[in-house]
């Protein structure tokens, strides 16, 4: 007798974890990976399984060149990124307004320097954040005289320095 009381309440303590389990809601893996879920009943047998769904946003991804070398992804989609592009450049800079390193960014050299220029000048041209102290003259507000006023820039003045190893002899 002991031993089936035993039996039943084990076996609904079961259900009922099976029961909330169903009520939940079910979470979907990364963007590229979302899963349906169908239900099939064969006589007694409930079958449930995930089944992979293509996205509906699959025509919009971007699709990057594979190659043996991996170049950055600023080169290899070809952007022409300008200081008025905050959102791309805000990608790039940490929540204290500081550039991210290059082994975070994965940008090549000359990419980590243009997009360093351009988060300076979206900074200065009052566009993007500039988290600095109080006290701080970055502010353009608190700077003296025609300083105190945005900047505005031309992309083409922008020129990235070759590294020295790179550049021509005389």
């Amino acid at each position: 007798m002991m031993r089936i009381q035993w039996f039943t309440k084990n076996v609904l303590s079961n259900l009922r974890g099976a029961l909330k389990a169903q009520e939940r809601g079910i979470m979907t893996s990364s963007v590229h990976q979302l899963k349906e879920i169908k239900e099939t009943k064969e006589g007694k047998i409930l079958v449930v399984e995930g089944v992979n769904v293509s996205s509906p946003r699959e025509p919009y991804l971007i699709k990057v060149p594979q190659g043996d070398d991996k170049p950055c992804p600023v080169c290899s989609l070809g952007l022409e990124v300008k200081h008025t592009d905050v959102l791309i450049l805000s990608q790039f800079v940490r929540p204290d307004g500081c550039m991210l390193p290059q082994r975070i960014t994965g940008l090549c050299i000359a990419q980590q320097r243009r997009i360093g220029t351009l988060v300076t000048m979206a900074q200065k041209a009052g566009l993007m954040p500039n988290l600095a102290p109080d006290f701080s003259k970055k502010d353009p507000k608190k700077r003296y005289k025609w300083k105190k006023c945005n900047t505005y820039f031309d992309e083409k003045t922008i020129s990235v320095a070759r590294p020295k190893y790179l550049r021509k002899r005389k």
